[in-house]
């Protein structure tokens, strides 16, 4: 049997079955192009504060749960939308950032809140409602407008909370995730 040789049909069948297999080649837009990039970061150390019975965001203390002495200067970062005139903010910053491996690569934050000891469901969602982190900066802050908003440790216990934040390469895949211990004072 003959069959005639047509070469714009072989054209078009080449084409056809070459054109998936040329796009998988050159990358096709796939998202693994920052694969290789990861976040990277020390651990976090955990943190001390105390209430004001809830008209003020918390006061961060030191290391060992300790009060600041008069005069003495709180050395963490400080909230970058802190203002004397506003009280709804906190002046502290926690720094959860992280950098990027290789450098020079955008990361975005979330962050979850969980208890640890001490606390209940009520105060885990008191706490969530308090804290923020920057989306772009991995700078956790707590933001709310006075009593009865501000976080208050009703107990006489220290209540820890677990805080987890994940940063993530921005249009990538790879995530670093770290926690630390926020301890609130009890009364």
């Amino acid at each position: 049997m003959y069959l005639p040789f047509n070469p714009r049909k072989l054209f078009s069948v080449t084409v056809l079955c070459l054109l998936p297999t040329l796009l998988m080649a050159c990358g096709g837009g796939s998202d693994d192009a920052l694969d290789h990039v990861k976040p990277t970061g020390a651990p976090l150390a955990n943190v001390w504060f105390a209430d004001s019975e809830s008209y003020h965001p918390l006061d961060r203390l030191k290391s060992n749960g300790a009060f600041f002495a008069s005069g003495e200067r709180d050395p963490g970062p400080v909230n970058p939308a802190y203002s004397a005139g506003d009280p709804s903010q906190s002046k502290w910053a926690i720094n959860a950032s992280a950098a990027s491996e290789p450098a020079g690569h955008a990361l975005t934050y979330k962050m979850q809140i969980d208890p640890s000891s001490n606390v209940s469901t009520a105060a885990v969602n008191a706490m969530r409602a308090n804290l923020r982190i920057g989306p772009d900066n991995g700078l956790v802050t707590q933001v709310c407008k006075g009593f009865p908003d501000c976080y208050d440790n009703e107990t006489a216990a220290t209540q820890e909370f677990k805080v987890t934040v994940t940063a993530q390469v921005q249009g990538g895949s790879n995530m670093l995730s770290r926690s630390f211990l926020l301890m609130v004072r009890g009364n």
